[in-house]
């Protein structure tokens, strides 16, 4: 498969981690935005969930989840750092992992794992085609291992809103 190249209007190419957002946003309708965070060299994944999650039991079956699949996959994790606030009767999550230490199975892991322990995330009840969605984890695992160690100048963040994907230097 080659390689995809994401060009901006004026005609300039967009960075491999414009692309990677912008692809797990596409394949994920769960994930409401992901930020790349230049110094740590690290993504952030924000879901949003109906009403109130418990609090310490979901953080800790997500850490254990994830330890779980980096033990088996024998690659340590640098940064794994999980967060929920609840406001005004949502609850956002936020997971923030190393890019390093990632790869797509592990994101669709995230994404399944928030779903299935909160059990009332809302998403964009958008439906993709299967042969689009195993496009899209082909590109987020091509554009992960050549982003691993190349890191971008600026940090950006990539949002759903009203069924476009939007991205943003941050």
């Amino acid at each position: 498969m080659g390689r995809l190249n994401l060009h901006y209007q004026d005609g300039g190419c967009a960075p491999d981690g414009v692309g990677l957002l912008i692809s797990i946003l596409i394949r994920y309708p769960e994930v409401c935005s992901v930020r790349y965070q230049q110094p740590e060299h690290a993504l952030t994944f924000r879901f949003t969930v109906s009403g109130p999650v418990q609090g310490e039991k979901f953080l800790d079956t997500l850490q254990e989840a994830l330890r779980a699949y980096h033990k088996l996959e024998g690659h340590p994790m640098r940064i794994c750092k999980i967060e929920h606030k609840l406001e005004s009767g949502v609850t956002l999550v936020t997971i923030t992992r190393d890019v390093e230490s990632m790869n797509e199975r592990e994101i669709g892991l995230i994404v399944d794992l928030v779903r299935n322990i909160a059990q009332s995330i809302i998403y964009d009840d958008t439906e993709i085609p299967e042969e689009e969605q195993i496009f899209q984890e082909e590109v987020i695992g091509q554009i992960l291992q050549s982003f691993r160690d190349c890191r971008l100048e600026k940090g950006f963040i990539a949002v759903r809103e009203e069924g476009r994907v939007l991205v943003y230097n941050s």
